[in-house]
């Protein structure tokens, strides 16, 4: 199965081309790269640089994140954020990456219409601009009660509703089990919209209290990754599998010691829970 780094995971300890060189060193199949990390390496590369190593690597690009809290923005944010996704279309492009990540905002006091109606129609705008292109659109809900779309039932209905082709969810086993999502729609998730799927693991706290600073290594903690693969596979899930850990102290470690855990623990986790199904 193939294998995924999230740039997330080394949030704090490394640049892009670190991941990069790290990611191709350790035999990653992919990586998702940040936007923060992107607009950082082209400070001081071109686009035609990153192309030009996804030409030469066996490693190559997942998917482009994020296009952070699109929702109840004023026009001056939601000006700026589409400059971000234009940059992110032609980086996309050049370097055939086919996914971009958005994320919903928090704190927004709204009933769920409200708020449901409000990410329709930002997503219905960034899809207006993807149309003409292969890419796609993957919306990430967060586990957090403050994250205006923060179970995957909320995904699926916003979704639906739109049920645009181009359009699909992350599936993030951190926020599924941190917001107490369903295994029920898990199940009955199709999984064409799955877009991307993200693998970690967290201590063991109360829905509604876990935050990202508790997510651990695949297989370290609670969260039943063996149930959730069980439900992938009757799907015909064959990855790929990208490991996203924010942990401050992995954050810590050397770029080459956190990337090369990451695969391992990941490996293991895969081959311990789907591989015996």
């Amino acid at each position: 199965m193939e294998i995924a780094f999230n740039e997330a995971t080394s949030l704090d300890n490394s640049r892009l081309e670190d991941d990069l060189y790290y990611c191709e060193k350790h035999g990653f199949d992919y990586i998702e790269i940040r936007l923060d990390k992107l607009k950082e390496y082209l400070l001081t590369h071109s686009v035609n640089d990153l192309e030009r190593f996804f030409f030469s690597s066996s490693l190559k690009p997942l998917s482009l994140n994020a296009l952070e809290e699109f929702t109840f923005r004023n026009k001056t944010d939601l000006a700026l954020m589409k400059e971000d996704l234009a940059l992110m279309i032609e980086v996309a492009k050049l370097i055939n990456c086919d996914t971009i990540v958005a994320v919903p905002t928090f704190n927004i006091e709204q009933d769920w219409q409200v708020i449901k109606q409000e990410t329709i129609t930002r997503l219905n705008e960034f899809l207006e601009v993807i149309e003409q292109t292969e890419l796609n659109l993957a919306i990430e809900f967060v586990g957090y009660p403050n994250c205006s779309v923060n179970t995957l039932e909320q995904s699926i209905e916003i979704i639906e509703t739109i049920g645009h082709p181009q359009l699909g969810l992350v599936f993030d086993c951190f926020h599924f089990h941190a917001m107490n999502s369903s295994f029920t729609a898990l199940d009955s998730l199709p999984l064409e919209k799955m877009f991307l799927f993200h693998i970690d693991d967290c201590e063991e706290k109360l829905p509604g209290v876990l935050r990202d600073y508790h997510r651990l290594w695949p297989g370290e903690g609670v969260i039943p990754l063996h149930r959730i693969f069980a439900s992938l596979y009757q799907k015909g899930f064959k990855g790929p599998v990208s490991v996203e850990v924010f942990r401050p102290e992995y954050w810590e470690l050397e770029p080459d010691e956190c990337i090369r855990i990451a695969k391992e623990k990941t490996i293991k986790v895969i081959e311990r829970s789907f591989y015996n199904l």
